[in-house]
């Protein structure tokens, strides 16, 4: 009687039923198929009214997905019978028990029970569903269920291709183009689940990034704002959450309410800080306060990285402990047909500046609009396509007062490259020096104007006419520093790539002998020419000591950095190839054309006298230097692979054979500060000849977030007591007394004190009681005595 009450009791209490049945399956397998029966039983009565809450039924079904590994055969129906009752009644099942069906088939397939191809196209059918929190486990389930099943270099190609042609199907069905549909939902989590499966270099193909591609294309602005971004910054998490009905919670409700809370926070505490009492622990929780706000202020600006993940990957796009952007164009060189593309996207652009109410078409917002046209440029810049109606477009939103300008320049330099026709980037280039660059604009403006142009010379520098780049250059004068670093920045960029465009007392040393000269590389190239390689260039400096020797002795340096020509024979001004910031330039400026023109022709003489001293020199043993055969010594490249020390050491070598030819010292590399070992002027048009142009460039090194650090209290005091060292004759009085010990004497004293302290002396009081007589006298000597100025 006892035993039948026990198994009563375990019919009804499913927990513990299964705890048993995981211990010792065998013992209890006649339980189990009582409660297999009560779920078809139960089953085929849910199918009647699906609407049902039915919580028994749910217990059930959790309870069989618990243990339907330890029955293998008899529960083999089972999964089957979740997918089909999902597959039928999904819209209207109840939340509750939708959730516990689905998490039922999630732990089937964690334990194997059912292959994830069976079990992946209905959960992503199920992104139709109104019930996020039903889509956020979804979505933590299919990313990590794919993750796993492509762990190291295994490849689950079936299941990829599978998943990739449906999430295709999702994005481009035409319930998915409806804003208000379910379609909609499950087309944007089907791309949140595509970009984040990228993100962890799990799907890096190129079906998965054309997959995005089509999400481009979507009209609504949730899901294509979503892909542009993608393409933008592959590797940055998407900050926007679901697109939701009305009634529901935004997406974004949790974290706008910590943004508010903690702006709440450090409002309440600044104001504490200004009405309590000053206390040590209170400052130091105020300036943790401003330093946390700082940071997030610096984070959505852009200027620092978001926070890391689970990965250690941060969502800015940068591993672990790594310095500076990363931008990722593997993306976007996955594309098919990025021609294509491009005209596309500026056809939605066109259409939506140009749309007017009354002809029906919805217009984007500017925002939208300009996430677009940096897509474009960057397809542009980095396929080199063409795109003729991109430039012009771009000229009516070069104005100083435009929203979000600096992005417009910078997306103006990203779309100019070698193959652009100068024809078409001439305008615009005229259009930002008359807007940006004038004596009546702000120097941020004409700093952001003379960046852009020189980024974009970087790229194409025929765009540039030579009138215009010489009175360009003439800012380098101007009294403001980011001014003048920028024009700076744009006269050493020519002289590196066209300095026959400059006036020769613009040209520099260096730029002048390699044109007297005719050095490799001087002559400027053609619209679409392109100078063949030998092999990697610079490679032959390797074979040069390097400054890290302390072995190596001054004339071997010397002879390693020596030149064709003498530079004892040469005597151009050195300050011309000076990009420092220094008064020497402005004095060599007012030089004349003739003078230089001398100097020039004075250059071509010296340089063909020695010519003609050598062959004198020479004699009778020229002839057997030319029958002996030279000896060609075979190129560092070709020996062997370089590695990517030796490409830093080649580009270390060319920043100081540079500054050796000027007639420079190389600087001392300072840490922490930000300077680097070369010129400003040198660093920023390095910079732009490869690599991505953002605001922060355009706005120049001066007015943007790379200027230097604000000095801490201990190094101001350091520098100031360095200063102080050996001037001691020039210190005060004061310090004097104190460095030798005495004090002031009686009569310095009393000049000091309060007069109810000596209005009792002899002195007061009888300077008190003088007749008028002799105050008038007194008076007059006072007045004599300051005409001859104490004389």
């Amino acid at each position: 009687m006892g035993r039948k009450l026990r198994s009563t009791n375990l019919l009804s209490n499913l927990p513990q039923l299964q705890n048993l049945i995981k211990r010792d399956p065998r013992s209890y397998e006649e339980e189990f198929n009582q409660q297999l029966h009560h779920f078809e039983a139960s089953l085929a009565i849910f199918e009647l009214k699906p609407d049902e809450e039915a919580k028994e039924f749910g217990e059930i079904i959790n309870f069989l997905s618990q243990v339907a590994r330890c029955y293998p055969q008899k529960s083999a129906r089972f999964p089957g019978q979740l997918i089909e009752l999902l597959q039928k009644h999904y819209p209207v099942l109840n939340a509750e028990l939708r959730k516990a069906i689905v998490q039922a088939l999630i732990l089937l397939r964690n334990r194997g029970v059912i292959s994830n191809v069976t079990v992946m196209p209905l959960f992503f059918t199920l992104f139709r569903c109104r019930d996020k929190k039903l889509r956020s486990m979804l979505y933590s389930h299919i990313v990590n269920d794919v993750k796993v099943a492509n762990k190291g270099k295994h490849r689950d190609h079936k299941l990829n291709k599978s998943l990739q042609s449906f999430m295709y199907t999702m994005v481009t069905a035409a319930d998915a183009q409806d804003k208000h549909g379910e379609g909609a939902v499950a087309a944007k989590k089907s791309l949140d689940v595509c970009i984040e499966l990228y993100r962890k270099n799990v799907w890096t193909d190129a079906k998965a990034v054309n997959v995005i591609v089509q999400a481009c294309f979507s009209p609504i602005n949730k899901i294509m704002v979503t892909a542009v971004q993608f393409f933008l910054n592959p590797m940055k998490k998407s900050e926007e959450g679901d697109e939701e009905d009305e009634d529901e919670p935004s997406a974004n409700g949790e974290s706008a309410g910590k943004t508010k809370k903690n702006r709440v926070n450090f409002m309440m505490i600044q104001h504490q800080s200004n009405i309590n009492r000053k206390t040590k622990y209170r400052t130091r929780v105020l300036d943790k306060a401003t330093r946390i706000r700082k940071r997030e202020q610096a984070r959505r600006d852009g200027q620092l990285p978001d926070e890391e993940d689970e990965d250690g990957i941060v969502s800015g796009g940068k591993k672990k402990g790594s310095s500076g952007p990363a931008v990722n164009f593997d993306a976007l060189s996955l594309v098919h047909d990025p021609q294509g593309f491009a005209e596309k996207l500026f056809a939605r652009v066109h259409r939506s500046a140009t749309a007017t109410k009354r002809g029906g078409s919805t217009a984007d917002r500017f925002e939208v609009r300009l996430l677009l046209l940096k897509l474009i440029s960057r397809l542009i810049g980095h396929h080199q396509l063409q795109l003729m109606a991109f430039y012009p477009f771009l000229q009516r939103y070069l104005q100083p007062h435009q929203v979000d300008v600096t992005q417009i320049l910078a997306l103006l330099a990203n779309a100019s490259h070698a193959f652009t026709p100068p024809d078409a980037l001439q305008p615009l280039i005229r259009a930002v020096a008359d807007n940006f660059v004038s004596d009546h604009c702000a120097p941020e403006v004409m700093c952001a104007g003379l960046n852009t142009i020189r980024a974009i010379a970087a790229r194409q520098p025929l765009a540039v006419d030579t009138d215009l780049l010489n009175d360009l250059v003439m800012y380098r004068k101007h009294k403001d520093k980011g001014v003048m670093m920028a024009a700076r920045s744009l006269l050493v960029l020519y002289r590196q790539i066209n300095p026959e465009m400059l006036h020769r007392r613009d040209r520099g040393r260096e730029a002048t002998i390699g044109l007297i000269s005719g050095a490799p590389g001087s002559t400027p190239l053609g619209f679409g020419e392109v100078r063949a390689a030998e092999g990697v260039e610079g490679a032959e400096l390797l074979d040069m000591p390097s400054e890290d020797d302390d072995s190596m002795d001054e004339l071997e340096y010397e002879s390693a950095l020596e030149s064709d020509l003498d530079e004892s024979e040469v005597e151009v001004d050195e300050s011309d190839a000076e990009v420092e910031v220094d008064e020497s330039d402005a004095e060599v400026d007012e030089t004349s054309d003739d003078e230089e023109e001398a100097e020039v022709d004075g250059l071509e003489l010296v340089s063909d006298g020695s010519e003609m001293s050598e062959d004198e020199a020479d004699g009778s043993g020229a002839s057997e230097v030319e029958d002996a055969e030279p000896v060609v010594k075979k190129r560092v490249d070709m020996m062997r692979f370089l590695t990517s020390e030796d490409f830093a050491r080649i580009e270390k070598l060319k920043r100081r054979q540079r500054q050796e030819g000027s007639g420079r010292q190389p600087k001392k590399s300072k840490t922490d500060d930000g300077y680097s070992d070369y010129s400003e002027a040198e660093a920023g048009s390095d910079d732009e000849q490869t690599g991505e142009v953002d605001d922060w460039a355009i706005l120049g090194d001066y007015h943007s977030r790379r200027r230097r650090r604000k000095a801490t209290y201990e190094e101001r005091m350091d520098s100031i007591r360095a200063g102080r060292e050996g001037r001691e004759k020039f210190s005060s009085n004061k310090a004097k007394r104190e460095k030798e010990g005495r004090s002031l004497s009686n009569r310095e004293k009393r000049k000091t004190k309060d007069f109810r302290m000596i209005s009792h002396k002899r002195s007061v009081v009888t300077k008190g009681k003088r007749k008028l007589s002799q105050k008038r006298r007194e008076l007059r000597q006072h007045i004599t005595k300051q005409k001859k100025k104490g004389f």
